[in-house]
């Protein structure tokens, strides 16, 4: 029961972290669905590694990785389409200059905010997965 608290503290704190780094997504205003959002995305995770048991694919960090992606890419769907409040917009990236390399600006669009974001949810996930089961 404390490791599976433990991880799910993790896994919120992710799902904050995730939330808070990308500009596309207007979270509600209302404390119980933003709760229930980082909640689901929490549960994601979980279920992600009982799928890949229940299909008996050894579970590694390459596995949990392409799971978790893929299950939250799916939630991310539901979420905007169910969820009130919650909405995951159109942003325009400026740009990066670091003297060597340069990016240009350029349209962020929805698909792509749900694709980067489950990406890396589901790293940072993963890699704190792999790192409990080696400590």
């Amino acid at each position: 029961m404390g490791r599976i608290l433990k991880k799910l503290i993790q896994f919120l704190l992710v799902g904050y972290f995730v939330f808070n780094i990308f500009k596309g997504f207007v979270l509600p205003t209302n404390y119980i669905y933003i709760i229930a959002l980082f909640l689901i995305f929490s549960f994601t995770i979980f279920l992600s590694s009982i799928i890949l048991n229940f299909l008996t694919i050894k579970e590694n960090f390459i596995t949990t990785l392409l799971m978790s992606t893929l299950l939250c890419i799916g939630v991310f769907f539901l979420v905007e389409g169910f969820m009130p409040g919650f909405q995951i917009e159109q942003y325009t990236f400026e740009g990066l200059d670091t003297g060597n390399l340069v990016v240009n600006s350029f349209e962020v669009t929805k698909i792509i905010t749900m694709i980067f974001a489950s990406l890396t949810f589901s790293f940072i996930t993963s890699i704190l997965n792999v790192l409990e089961k080696n400590a």
